[in-house]
C-alpha cells in the first residue's frame, strides 16, 4: 500500500481517538458510521488505482480486446515505445494514436500478460497512429498520401516521364504539365494511409473504375463492342451477367466498366532514333519466263537513317508525332526482280472445247478417272515446281479460298452457267473470296499442302456441281 494511503489511515484514526474522547455517546455513534464510510471509499478508491496501474488487467482499443497487460504503467511505456519505432521506419514524425484505450478486470482468466516487447509490436500493428502526412490533391481532392514531401514531389516528377518509351535513350522532355489542378498538401492523417512511392505511382496511373453504358447499335458484335473499348469478351460477359447467347439487338443497353487514370499528363519531347529505309522494288519484264513467274535479278538493301521525332502524349495516348530533322546514313538500293513476260496459249491436243484455259503449265501425271484406292481421281494432276504460278482457267468469281481438308490450300471459282473449277495443294494463295478474277490471272503458287505426295496442281472442272473430265473443256 502506497504512503499517502498509509498517512491517510493515520489521520482518521487519531480523528476518531478525539471524537471517542469529547463527544456525546449520540454523536459519537454517527461520526464513527460516518468515519467508517469515509475510510472504506478512500481504501476502495486507492485499491482501484493500484489495481490499474499496476495489476494485470485486458487492455481495449476502441471495445476490441488486444491483450491482457500487466499495468497501466507498461501500456504508457509500450506507447511511447511504439511511437518511437514508427517514427523512426516510416521517416514522419508520430503524433499520437486516435484509437480508444480503456480497461477490463482480468477476473478469473489464468492467461499471463504479454512481455514488453510483444505488446509493444500489438500496438504498433492493432492502433490507430497519426501522423502529418504530405497528400497529393486533384482538383482540391486529397486522393493518396506519402511520409514525405519529398517522396510526394517524386512521385509527381515520375509521372511526367512515365509514359514515354523506356528504351529511348536520347529522350529530351521539351514540356510536361497535368491537365487537372495538381497539388501536394500538409494534412494529418493515419499512418496505415500512407503509401509507398511505387503504390502511388500504380494508383495515380490506373486510376478508379468508372461505370459507363453501351447503346448496341445495327452491326455490333460483343466482339466489336469488346475490341472498342479494350475488353475481352469474357470480361464483357461479367460485366452483363443478364447476358443470353452471342448475339445482340440495336437497342440493347450494355454495362461497362473502365479504369480511368486519376491525372492526365501532357507532355512534348522530342527523340531519335535510328530506322530501316525499305528498298523499292523494280521489275523487268522477261520473256523467257511464263506469265506469272518472277526471279530476283539483283537483291535489294535497305538503308539507314536518323531520325528526330516530336511527340505529343496524353499518358500513353500519342496526340501528334513529326519529323524535327532526318540524316540518311546509308542510302537504300532497290531490288530488281524479272516478271514472265510468256503466255500459255498453244492446246495440248486434249480435244476439249476450248471454253478454259490451261492453269498451269506441266505434263499431266493423273489423269481424271484413274481409280485410286476405293474411288476414282476427281480431277488432273499437273506436274509442277513450289512457287510456280496458277492461273484462273476463264474469267469468273472467286467462291472461296482457304484451306479445304485434304485439298490443302484450295481456291474454286465460279465461271457462271453452271461450270466452276477447283485448285488444289496450292503452296499460297493469292485471291480471296468474292474477288472476280479475269482468265490467265494469277491466283496462287503451285505446292503440296494437304493429302499430297509431292508438288502439283490438282484441278478439277465441275459442271451443276457434278465432276466431269477438265480435258473436255480446255484448249
Amino acid at each position: 500500500m502506497n504512503r499517502k494511503l498509509r498517512v491517510l489511515k493515520l489521520w482518521l484514526l487519531k480523528l476518531r481517538f478525539m471524537l471517542l474522547r469529547f463527544w456525546t455517546p449520540g454523536i459519537r455513534r454517527k461520526t464513527l458510521r460516518i468515519g467508517a464510510v469515509i475510510l472504506g471509499v478512500c481504501i476502495i478508491g486507492g485499491s482501484s488505482f493500484s489495481f490499474i496501474q499496476n495489476r494485470p488487467a485486458f487492455l481495449l482499443a476502441d471495445g476490441q480486446q488486444l491483450a491482457l497487460v500487466a499495468g497501466k504503467s507498461q501500456v504508457n511505456k509500450a506507447l511511447e515505445m511504439a511511437r518511437e519505432e514508427l517514427t523512426a521506419e516510416l521517416g514522419a514524425v508520430i503524433l499520437g494514436t486516435s484509437s480508444e484505450l480503456s480497461w477490463r478486470s482480468k477476473g478469473k482468466s489464468t492467461v499471463q500478460p504479454l512481455k514488453d516487447e510483444e505488446l509493444v509490436s500489438i500496438l504498433k500493428e492493432r492502433l490507430a497512429w497519426v501522423t502529418n502526412t504530405w497528400a497529393i490533391q486533384i482538383d482540391e481532392e486529397p486522393v493518396l498520401s506519402l511520409a514525405s514531401e519529398g517522396e510526394a514531389q517524386e512521385v509527381l516528377e515520375s509521372l511526367q516521364t512515365f509514359y514515354f518509351p523506356q528504351d529511348s535513350t536520347q529522350l529530351k522532355i521539351e514540356k510536361s504539365e497535368f491537365q487537372e489542378e495538381v497539388k501536394i498538401v500538409l494534412v494529418q492523417g493515419l499512418t496505415q494511409q500512407l503509401k509507398t512511392k511505387n503504390e502511388a505511382i500504380e494508383i495515380l496511373t490506373k486510376g478508379r473504375e468508372k461505370k459507363a453504358e453501351h447503346l448496341v447499335k445495327k452491326g455490333e458484335s460483343l466482339w466489336t463492342i469488346a475490341r472498342d473499348h479494350d475488353l475481352t469478351v469474357a470480361e464483357l460477359r461479367e460485366m452483363n451477367s443478364s447476358l443470353k447467347g452471342t448475339y445482340l439487338q440495336p437497342g440493347d443497353l450494355l454495362s461497362l466498366k473502365k479504369m480511368e487514370p486519376l491525372v492526365t499528363v501532357v507532355s512534348t519531347a522530342t527523340f531519335t532514333v535510328e530506322e530501316k529505309v525499305p528498298y523499292k522494288i523494280v521489275y523487268e519484264s522477261d520473256a523467257s519466263l511464263w506469265h506469272g513467274q518472277e526471279r530476283v535479278k539483283e537483291a535489294g538493301t535497305n538503308g539507314v537513317r536518323k531520325v528526330t521525332y516530336r511527340i505529343t502524349l496524353a499518358n500513353d495516348l500519342e496526340l501528334g508525332r513529326q519529323i524535327v530533322a532526318k540524316k540518311t546514313l546509308r542510302e537504300s538500293k532497290p531490288q530488281v526482280v524479272r516478271q514472265g513476260a510468256k503466255m500459255i496459249v498453244a492446246s495440248r491436243g486434249g480435244g476439249g472445247n476450248g471454253a478454259l484455259s490451261w492453269p498451269a503449265r506441266g505434263k499431266i501425271t493423273c489423269a481424271y478417272g484413274t481409280k485410286r484406292g476405293k474411288g476414282i481421281h476427281t480431277g488432273i494432276d499437273i506436274d509442277g515446281n513450289r512457287g510456280d504460278p496458277v492461273f484462273a482457267a476463264g474469267k469468273g468469281t472467286v467462291i472461296s479460298a482457304g484451306w479445304k481438308g485434304s485439298y490443302g490450300n484450295c481456291v474454286d471459282i465460279d465461271h457462271g452457267q453452271g461450270l466452276s473449277t477447283r485448285y488444289a495443294h496450292l503452296n499460297e494463295i493469292d485471291v480471296s473470296a468474292g474477288q472476280n478474277v479475269s482468265a490467265q490471272s494469277v491466283v496462287g503458287k503451285v505446292g503440296s499442302t494437304g493429302h499430297s505426295t509431292g508438288s502439283h496442281l490438282h484441278f478439277e472442272v465441275r459442271v451443276n456441281g457434278q465432276y466431269t473430265n477438265p480435258l473436255r473443256y480446255l484448249d
